[in-house]
């Protein structure tokens, strides 16, 4: 090997070094576009660095056609658009196919959040894919609301209250905790619910340090989560369970204009919204959109 190739690989080992510490730094950054033309208009995807398999995954979908025809087959006002869905099949039958195809490894990050204008990978339910592997195919979009700590905080509990519930049900069924459960059951039969509240949350924290003795994490957010949700909104539930891969960059009016559709059972629109087309942009074509 001559001293002008040992010199080029050196050169692009040092980029690629580069390259990898910035998208670990900021795992949002942009260099992809997805343009998505639906009945109720269009809006454009930036794909994000930091979930290649994510973000080639999508670009193959769109440049197969995978999406156009597809549904937008959920809106959840203030919550989240799903979409990708093909006619004459449900979303669980279709993730219960998926798991038996491709899917992708999931790519969460602490950094990409569920904010508002955010797009993620749907995928199966935990009982059937405890690793999270994404769906090839069906995605969402996070409309959301802005709100302030108080309101994150209630979403952190009711997050959490089904875990906290199954292990609150241990805790009062044991004798030495009878005079609890007693005093919970009257204070429901009374309807006295701000009493039932109180001693409630105040159980809570014998239960707590039993969950996390068992290892079950409980949904908890970081001042970057507040920060981000406080300013933005979004859909923080999400946080921990799905990919996040992109965000909306051109067209957000769309989350508006889907989220004052009329739906039936199951959230689907009244009238079939459909993906008419989907394409790859260049950088150039992006700007030129804007």
């Amino acid at each position: 090997m001559n001293k002008t190739n040992i010199f080029c690989i050196l050169i692009f080992i040092i980029f690629s070094g580069f390259y990898s510490c910035s998208v670990i730094r900021n795992p949002a950054k942009i260099k992809n576009y997805a343009q998505i033309t639906t009945t109720e208009g269009d809006f454009v995807i930036g794909l994000y660095e930091g979930t290649p398999l994510h973000r080639d995954n999508f670009i193959s979908n769109v440049n197969n056609g995978i999406y156009d025809s597809c549904l937008v087959y959920s809106v959840i006002p203030n919550g989240i658009m799903k979409l990708g869905l093909p006619e004459n099949i449900t979303e669980d039958e279709f993730l219960d196919n998926s798991l038996r195809k491709k899917h992708i490894n999931s790519e969460m990050n602490e950094k990409l959040l569920n904010k508002t204008g955010a797009v993620g990978m749907l995928r199966a339910p935990n009982g059937k894919n405890p690793d999270k592997f994404s769906d090839s195919e069906l995605f969402y979009v996070v409309e959301g609301i802005k709100t302030d700590e108080k309101m994150l905080r209630t979403l952190e509990a009711k997050r959490n209250a089904p875990l906290v519930a199954d292990y609150m049900t241990v805790f009062l069924d044991k004798p030495e905790n009878k005079v609890y459960k007693d005093s919970l059951d009257y204070y429901r039969t009374e309807m006295k619910n701000s009493e039932w509240s109180r001693l409630y949350a105040e159980l809570t924290k014998f239960v707590i340090p039993e969950i996390e003795k068992d290892g079950n994490k409980l949904f908890k957010m970081n001042d970057y989560q507040m920060d981000i949700y406080s300013e933005y909104g979004g859909a923080p539930v999400y946080d921990g369970q799905y990919t996040v891969f992109g965000e909306i960059v051109y067209g957000t009016g769309i989350l508006t204009k889907l989220s004052k559709l009329r739906t039936n059972l199951y959230n689907q629109p009244k009238e079939n919204i459909y993906i008419l087309s989907a394409r790859i942009l260049t950088k150039k074509e992006f700007k030129n959109l804007k």
